[in-house]
């Protein structure tokens, strides 16, 4: 898996690629641009899909339902 950290003293921000178990036995990944420890792991937003589709897989949606309808 792919996990994102940002370091604390030069703000850089880079990914990691770990396994499961590595990441549970505890990742302390360095910074590539300062070699600092100090870094923490960021959470990107999450997109949540309705199970609700229209004809062909598509949103139920359609331009006469008005605002919010999806």
């Amino acid at each position: 898996m792919t996990y994102e950290y940002r370091c604390r003293k030069c703000d850089t921000a880079f990914d990691v690629i770990a396994t499961v178990a590595e990441k549970a036995a505890g990742l302390e990944p360095k910074c590539p641009k300062c070699g600092s420890k100090q870094t923490a792991q960021i959470f990107g937003a999450i997109g949540v899909l309705s199970g609700t589709s229209g004809p062909g897989g598509g949103p139920m949606c359609d331009p006469g339902m008005g605002a919010g309808c999806c």
